[in-house]
């Protein structure tokens, strides 16, 4: 099956028999001999049969592809790319009936090309939370001869096919917990029959793949929020709503905003409980909701006021204003545009598309519009939404009929402001629904505000359509903000929430806390939760031993490995960590710098920002934004040649040479090395060169030691 898809056979190099734990063996080989190739399942069971297949480079995870056939006429296959197509290969590998192969000789650049959404990493490579293996038995061994009612309950789960076995051996060692815990299985395996109903009552006809695997996590009563979740975008995909899944830079994204929130919200927690104890003979007037402070009109900073609250988007913070945003060389402009759209919406930069990374005041500056305007202008009708939030408002409202109501709310509004516009990547019906809301707001006069943490053009599997309506206003990026400006907001910060913070701990929050407001703000927060549940007195000698870890990161950014000109070095490195500090530093000294990386180029470029630096990304494939170069060590040789006759001063790294070792040979790359030394030794140049150690056998990388002058990470 996969043969039709395109995938190559290649050459099997081994065979393994399924069974529990054999695929995680198969997996640390792979790593462990920097394999390039493919890992590939076969099964056959009752007249079904399944494929699938895990393409690695020297060791580390790029696609997965997974097909499957439903026994019977007429029965149509299905596939599955990604995330999705591991955790089936999990599943099909616990059977003793499927096989697991290695396949060398494949050309896995080509299938990069084939398969661009099927892309993996080693995150995703890890095995599914749920699984469980259906085989196994259990450990109900252990009850035999035991007659309380534990054990009886638990025997009868166990027979009717229930994972059970956390419950055994909590019954083992503490029966009354056991009996405690009894009736949470009971309810949960109450609701899962109750699931198992509605998977029975779906059409799955196409979908039995899915369906079969969620039935066979419906066997365990500790996953029922997971079951539930899984079988409502089941039922989704299969009544019409499917939705793509988004690029897996825009799901760590999701992952990271969420965990942010939540400091976000822990942070002011600990600022009430300080505000307590240090004045205690102000009664706080706390929310009956969420437990947050009354401001001085009763309304809670959290929760909104009553006559504030609406149907769709979400409340605008009352913190988030002008007078409380403390502006600095980097986000000046931002200010200054978002400022001119409070005065005037609708009129000037419409749409305002803001953009930074995480943590500078993006959501700060688009909510402050929306404040201003509430304030100014009352009769405007203002929404503010997060972009997760619209597409779980659009969601409720097509399953509830309520879509008439969700459009007239947003398309008839004066004021749209939407956040984190990212998390739109592969998101088609979303989309569609927002470019027809784009349009009917600028129609009737209205205003857009939108933040991203890129620019339109960079979010994946964004319609065209839309890019160019976002890139049809003013965009603003935002950039972290200078010593001065970390010290203007923590003073703002200490002013407004009345804390007792010498200067010189200030500085030095200031000073190590630099990458983005949150971390400023975090930084300041855990110095004074400490402080205050240790009863003890805000000194610089304390704020230096919490935030010790803070310092950890400039240390690292400013190594003192001294390099010099007409040397060669080869830097052994886990990840080209020290080679790219060493590279930038070079940069800023006014070397001219080639930098040859397997890595995607972007953060490499924003670190040489300002700088005279060419970078070419290694790789077999193409690319629409980036300069590539494929592993071949003649191109390679006269492009570091042509660098260095036109460049007096110049540093030229190649990083990962072990990607270029899988493509060609050791000894060819250990003669284009040669030729790179003997050429740099008689320049005003300098060739460094990132090599991770393990990946390569200890008698080559020994003739590489003899080559160059060796520089090995140190760990802090």
């Amino acid at each position: 099956m996969l043969a039709e898809l395109g995938v190559p056979e290649g050459q099997v190099v081994d065979k393994y028999r399924g069974g529990e734990g054999m695929l995680r063996r198969v997996f640390e080989d792979v790593k462990k001999y920097a394999f390039s190739g493919l890992v590939r399942l076969t099964l056959e069971l009752n007249g079904d049969r399944a494929e699938g297949a895990i393409a690695f480079n020297s060791g580390e995870p790029v696609l997965a592809l997974y097909e499957y056939r439903k026994a019977g006429p007429g029965r149509p296959e299905r596939s599955y790319k990604g995330a999705k197509a591991v955790e089936f290969i999990w599943e099909d590998s616990l059977l003793q009936e499927s096989i697991i192969s290695l396949h060398s000789r494949v050309l896995i650049s080509e299938m990069e090309r084939k398969f661009p959404d099927a892309k993996v990493t080693r995150v995703e490579l890890m095995p599914p939370s749920s699984l469980t293996n259906p085989r196994t038995v259990g450990e109900t061994q252990k009850l035999a001869g035991k007659s309380d009612e534990v054990a009886l309950k638990v025997q009868e789960w166990s027979r009717e096919g229930y994972n059970v076995g956390n419950l055994i051996r909590l019954y083992t060692n503490d029966p009354s917990s056991a009996a405690r815990s009894l009736p949470y299985f009971e309810a949960n395996i109450q609701r899962l029959q109750g699931l198992e109903e509605i998977l029975r009552f779906l059409d799955t006809v196409g979908y039995e793949r899915e369906a079969e695997s969620l039935m066979r996590k419906m066997r365990d009563p500790e996953k029922v929020l997971e079951v539930e979740t899984e079988l409502e975008e089941l039922r989704r995909r299969i009544e019409g709503y499917e939705e793509e899944q988004a690029e897996a830079e825009i799901k760590q994204d999701i992952e990271r905003k969420r965990v942010d929130e939540k400091i976000d919200s822990v942070y002011d927690l600990i600022l009430q409980y300080h505000q307590q104890t240090t004045a205690p003979e102000q009664a706080l007037k706390l929310c009956k909701n969420c437990g947050g402070t009354l401001d001085s009109k009763g309304h809670c900073v959290n929760c909104a006021p009553p006559d504030v609250r609406t149907a769709f988007g979400r409340t605008l913070n009352p913190r988030f204003t002008f007078e409380m945003f403390v502006s600095g060389p980097g986000n000046k402009f931002a200010e200054a545009a978002t400022r001119a759209v409070a005065e005037n919406p609708g009129k000037s930069f419409n749409p305002l598309f803001l953009y930074s990374r995480s943590g500078l005041g993006k959501t700060h500056l688009m909510q402050a519009i929306g404040n201003h305007i509430s304030k100014e202008r009352p009769q405007l009708k203002v929404i503010s939404v997060p972009t997760e939030a619209f597409e779980a408002e659009l969601i409720e409202a097509v399953g509830s009929n309520r879509l008439d109501d969700m459009r007239k709310a947003y398309r008839k509004v004066d004021v749209l402001l939407l956040d984190d516009v990212q998390f739109l990547a592969g998101k088609e019906r979303i989309q569609e629904e927002l470019f027809q809301t784009f349009n009917a707001i600028v129609d009737h006069g209205g205003q857009i505000v939108l933040t991203s943490d890129r620019q339109p053009k960079d979010i994946p599997s964004l319609s065209e359509r839309l890019v160019t309506r976002f890139e049809s206003g003013l965009i603003a990026d935002m950039q972290a903000p200078d010593l001065e400006t970390r010290l203007a907001i923590l003073d703002r910060r200490i002013k407004t929430q009345k804390l007792n913070i010498p200067k010189d701990v200030a500085g030095y929050i200031a000073e190590v806390c630099k990458d983005n407001v949150r971390q400023l703000e975090g930084g300041l927060n855990r110095v004074v939760a400490f402080t205050s549940l240790m009863h003890s007195k805000i000194s610089l000698e304390l704020a230096q031993e919490i935030l010790k870890y803070e310092v950890k990161v400039p240390k690292r950014a400013s190594p003192k490995t001294d390099v010099l000109a007409g040397h060669s070095y080869l830097f052994e490195e886990e990840k080209p960590d020290m080679s790219h500090r060493v590279l930038v530093s070079k940069a800023k000294e006014g070397y001219k710098a080639l930098a040859i990386v397997r890595g995607h180029p972007k953060s490499l470029l924003a670190k040489l920002s300002g700088t005279e630096a060419r970078v070419l990304w290694l790789t077999d494939r193409e690319s629409q934004t980036e300069k590539t170069v494929p592993p071949s060590l003649e191109r390679l040789m006269l492009i570091i040649e042509s660098f260095i006759t036109e460049n007096k001063q110049a540093i030229i790294l190649l990083d990962d040479i072990q990607f270029l070792i899988s493509n060609t040979a050791f000894e060819g790359v250990v003669r284009f090395l040669r030729t790179v030394v003997d050429e740099v030794s008689e320049k005003e140049s300098i060739f460094v060169v990132s090599l991770n150690p393990e990946s390569l056998k200890v008698q080559e990388r020994s003739i590489l030691e003899r080559e160059m002058e060796v520089l090995r990470s140190k760990n802090d």
